[in-house]
């Protein structure tokens, strides 16, 4: 089941800049503009004014921390001229920032379940303010643990070392999940070849231990606007069973689903 809330995926590049690198068809429906009206264009040229400045200290969060699920609601440029409010679910991806787009209303129930699944949900208020929702404590002291960073861009590039992850979008639309996109950190990390991955099922991918219940999870999501967490492991050689374990987060959109990997951490005890 398709959400009923207007939706479109999006995905910037880690520059401070935030460049649009893609933008899926449904945008047009929620912001009047085609994909190609957008794509190589810095993300504040479509943002309000008075919103740019605490939309900066988002990005720059997101990315310095590379943040698994965080969610902003902020006004951004119809293409008519007048501005809708739009909240924003954010994975980061190593060098991309994956991101689901939503028409902003509170009472929505999938907005809830949402914002009820994610690490974090900041709104921008009409002067530009920025709020952390939903802070059971203190939510300033909260915002600015938050939102500091101890490393920055340097000529508009992310410099230091980061955690490898890769990226995938899925066909929400057929029943076994059809892999549409892969980011280049797949081959890296799991060994494939990008070219080879596009239109087979995630599940190919899946160990048979794990895929009743990877499969499961991809319906729930497809069914719900929860963001899903999984835990798998990944085949890299079936014929010589060699599987690589990985912790995924997964988030919907009606054009897709939006998963992002990376290889789970190795846990010891003492």
């Amino acid at each position: 089941m398709a959400s009923n809330t207007p939706n479109y995926i999006s995905i910037y590049d880690n520059t401070a800049a935030a460049n649009l690198i893609y933008v899926s068809e449904s945008v047009c429906e929620v912001l009047g503009y085609t994909p190609d009206e957008m794509v190589g264009k810095g993300a504040y040229e479509f943002f309000h004014p008075s919103d740019i400045n605490a939309l900066t200290r988002v990005h720059s969060a997101n990315v310095m921390n590379e943040k698994m699920s965080s969610m902003v609601a902020y006004r951004t440029r119809h293409k008519d001229g007048h501005y809708v409010t739009i909240e924003t679910l954010v994975h980061y991806c190593y060098d991309l920032l994956m991101c689901t787009n939503y028409l902003y209303d509170p009472n929505n129930v999938g907005h809830k379940i949402r914002s009820n699944s994610v690490d974090e949900v900041f709104i921008v208020s009409d002067d530009g303010s920025l709020e952390l929702i939903g802070a059971w404590n203190d939510s300033q002291e909260r915002m600015r643990v938050s939102l500091q960073t101890h490393h920055q861009w340097i000529n508009n590039r992310v410099t230091h070392i980061q955690e490898p992850r890769f990226c995938l979008i899925l066909n929400r639309y057929t029943e076994d999940s059809t892999i549409v996109f892969v980011s280049q950190m797949a081959e890296r990390l799991v060994g494939v070849q990008c070219d080879q991955v596009l239109g087979r099922p995630l599940l190919d991918y899946v160990s048979d231990k794990d895929g009743q219940v990877v499969q499961q999870q991809l319906d729930m999501t497809k069914g719900s606007d929860m963001i899903m967490r999984m835990r798998f492991d990944w085949i890299i050689d079936k014929e010589h069973n060699t599987t690589q374990a990985v912790e995924a987060i997964v988030g919907s959109s009606n054009d897709g689903l939006v998963v992002v990997i990376r290889l789970a951490p190795r846990m010891t005890v003492s």
